[in-house]
């Protein structure tokens, strides 16, 4: 099936914009400032699986270490474009499979980093040029979108995520010309955040269309809900019809129906 764009769901890259005067980090109150900024930018939601970082009135989740700080700590512990949000899952599990075999391969890569880095700790806003290369050689092992900044692959082309509403699955996005090599660098980041594995994957957008559906076309546009995905599917439909949006949910209600209770 030609997948149409009312389909489609982009995920849009994670860019925070760090203020000159603002002290960020990741402990204590810089840590704090740059939590509420990057929970304000991902719309307090996971960086990786998409998924709400709140339980009932308490914020969860992490600061999370993009490229693991344990290539050098005293470095990368406190690098601020180092760091973004993630759930406990993403953090402490599923982002570590394979981080032993990672950091074999990037010893050498870790050495120069150390000797050639003149790091300014919290004052640093921006990739270094160190930074960069280390990088570029973490993503050729890992093969993960780091966040926050995403990554770019080797045409300087950002790999970018779509959410395929017809099928209930992420898929690499169909607006860039990807290789096959690109293709495979953003289906293994999918596989490794697990995002379409059956019992992984959210069923946060097929409760939102049915809430619709029974509310004939109604919804509450501030609601938190579980997965960024229903508040960028919000973005998508807040300008359409009510008439519109019960017919679009109405499809996509009638879908999941084959796809998550057969």
């Amino acid at each position: 099936m030609m997948i149409e764009e009312k389909w489609l769901i982009d995920i849009p890259l994670f860019l925070p914009d760090y203020e000159d005067d603002v002290e960020y980090g990741y402990k204590n109150k810089p840590g704090e400032n740059l939590e509420a900024l990057l929970r304000e930018k991902s719309r307090n939601h996971c960086m990786y699986c998409y998924c709400l970082l709140k339980s009932d009135r308490v914020n969860t989740g992490h600061l999370e270490h993009s490229i693991e700080k344990s290539l050098n700590k005293e470095i990368l512990s406190e690098c601020v474009p180092n760091i973004s949000t993630a759930c406990s899952n993403c953090n402490l599990s599923l982002k570590r499979n394979g981080e032993r075999k990672r950091l074999e391969k990037l010893s050498g890569v870790k050495s120069e980093f150390i000797s050639k880095t003149e790091c300014v700790g919290k004052k640093c806003k921006s990739e270094c040029e160190s930074y960069k290369k280390l990088k570029a050689e973490y993503c050729k092992v890992s093969q993960i979108i780091l966040q926050p900044f995403g990554v770019k692959g080797k045409k300087e082309i950002d790999y970018r995520i779509q959410y395929d509403i017809y099928n209930a699955e992420f898929i690499p996005s169909k607006d860039f010309d990807y290789s096959d090599d690109d293709i495979e660098y953003i289906e293994h980041h999918i596989n490794q955040f697990r995002l379409n594995d059956v019992g992984f994957k959210t069923k946060a957008l097929a409760e939102f269309v049915e809430e619709v559906v029974n509310s004939r076309g109604r919804y509450v546009e501030s609601r938190e809900h579980s997965n960024y995905i229903v508040d960028l599917f919000i973005d998508k439909i807040k300008n359409m019809d009510k008439e519109k949006v019960l017919e679009l949910c109405q499809k996509i209600y009638i879908r999941n129906l084959l796809l998550f209770r057969n």
